[in-house]
């Protein structure tokens, strides 16, 4: 829980689906499931933690660049806050800046997030001794501009914790909706996986 907690950002899974009105005039919307897993294509380490990286649902950045190009789905938005909250939060001092300009969400939260870097140093490798295996999320939320998603994570000697993490959608992609230190909230510990979490771990090869 210490390798993501500073990019912090529930525990309900809910389906979301259009509602049409008569059959002559109109059609029914799409139904958004929040309990569908993302295709995933590969894993990718991002320093040191691997990260899922989507076949339809982002993000589309090049390798080595801030995490981007998410679809407007609740899969894109889960694969955004996984990826992007590791990989700001395991920057290096030459590099967090850049990550943290393009992947959160102008406001105090990002603000905030930058005083308190500035104040720390990191070369950005995480102890392998320590590096957490992500197993999936949990939707806490969940609508067209923003998303709260429970990240789930087990670390080497067995335990487990979950990480919240906010995503807005700005700029035609989502981005991290950093905490500031009045909402905040912390990783917490857990006993079993939630029944409701959307498994990601069978994708890992």
């Amino acid at each position: 829980m210490r390798v993501l907690a500073c990019a912090t950002v529930a525990v309900a899974a809910l389906t979301l689906a259009g509602c049409g009105g008569s059959s002559e005039d109109s059609s029914e919307s799409p139904t958004v499931s929040l309990t569908d897993a993302p295709a995933i294509a590969s894993w990718s380490s991002v320093n040191g933690v691997l990260v899922p990286l989507g076949t339809t649902d982002g993000p589309e950045s090049g390798t080595w660049e801030p995490l981007t190009g998410f679809s407007h789905t609740p899969q894109g938005a889960a694969l955004a806050a996984i990826g992007q909250s590791v990989q700001l939060s395991t920057a290096s001092d030459q590099s967090w800046s850049k990550v943290l300009s393009v992947v959160a969400a102008s406001g105090e939260g990002r603000d905030a997030f930058a005083v308190n870097r500035s104040l720390i140093s990191s070369t950005g490798t995480v102890d392998p001794a320590v590096v957490p295996s992500i197993v999936g999320y949990v939707f806490a939320d969940y609508t067209d501009t923003a998303a709260a998603v429970d990240i789930v994570q087990r670390f080497p000697d067995e335990s487990l914790a979950s990480t919240r993490t906010a995503v807005v959608w700005a700029d035609s992609d989502w981005k991290l909706d950093l905490p500031t230190s009045d909402n905040a909230v912390a990783a917490t510990a857990l006993t079993e996986l939630p029944q409701n979490m959307v498994d990601l771990e069978g994708t890992r090869k």
